[in-house]
C-alpha cells in the first residue's frame, strides 16, 4: 500500500515537459498593482500577506481581502459562493540574509497544486513570480526592482537566481541535494 501511494504521490508531484503557461500582460499589471502596497506593509511587519485573484462572470478580475500572515507563511481566506479562484498571491516578508526567499517554495507550489490555481510571489528583493501548478514549474514575470524592494536587500545573498525552476529544481535549492 506504501508504495502504491509513494508511486501516486511522485507522478502528481512530476513536472511536465510541456512549456508553462503564461498569463496574460492585463493579469500580470494588476497584480503588480495589488502586490505593490502590499510589499512595503510586508517588509514593515515582517509578515507575509496573501489573497487570492479571482476572475467575475464578466471575466474581470479582482482580489479577496489580503490577510496577514506569519514571518515564513501566510494562509488565505479561500472565497466561497463558487467564486473562480485564479490565483493564488502572496509575499515573501522582509529581507532577511539567512532566508533564501528570492524564489518561490516548494511548498508554494504544491500549495496551488493541491488548490488547482496558479500563483503569485513577491520576493523581498522586488521580483515577481509565477507559479504554473499544473506543470510545476515557476518563472519570473519580472526581475529585482520591478515591485517595491526590501531597503536592506542585498542581491546575491540567495546566489546566482534562475529565470525559471521546476519543482525538482527547488527541492535541490531546499535541501541542498542536486
Amino acid at each position: 500500500m506504501m508504495l502504491i501511494l509513494l508511486l501516486a504521490l511522485s507522478l502528481v508531484l512530476q513536472p511536465t515537459d510541456v512549456p508553462p503557461a503564461h498569463p496574460e500582460p492585463e493579469e500580470v499589471a494588476l497584480v503588480i498593482h495589488r502586490l505593490g502596497p502590499l510589499q512595503t506593509l510586508s517588509f514593515a511587519t515582517d509578515r507575509e500577506y496573501c489573497g487570492y485573484l479571482l476572475g467575475g462572470a464578466n471575466g474581470a478580475l479582482f482580489f479577496t481581502e489580503m490577510v496577514r500572515g506569519g514571518h515564513d507563511g501566510c494562509t488565505p481566506l479561500r472565497p466561497g459562493g463558487g467564486r473562480r479562484v485564479l490565483a493564488s498571491v502572496h509575499t515573501h516578508g522582509a529581507y532577511n540574509p539567512r532566508v533564501p526567499a528570492e524564489f518561490p517554495t516548494t511548498l508554494d507550489i504544491e500549495s496551488d497544486r493541491r488548490e488547482g490555481v496558479a500563483g503569485y510571489v513577491a520576493t523581498p528583493g522586488g521580483r515577481l513570480w509565477y507559479i504554473d501548478s499544473r506543470r510545476m514549474v515557476t518563472f519570473q514575470l519580472c526581475g529585482p526592482g520591478c515591485l517595491p524592494q526590501d531597503p536592506k536587500f542585498r542581491e546575491g545573498d540567495d546566489g546566482v537566481i534562475s529565470e525559471r525552476y521546476t519543482y525538482r529544481q527547488l527541492l535541490a535549492l531546499e535541501t541542498g541535494h542536486p
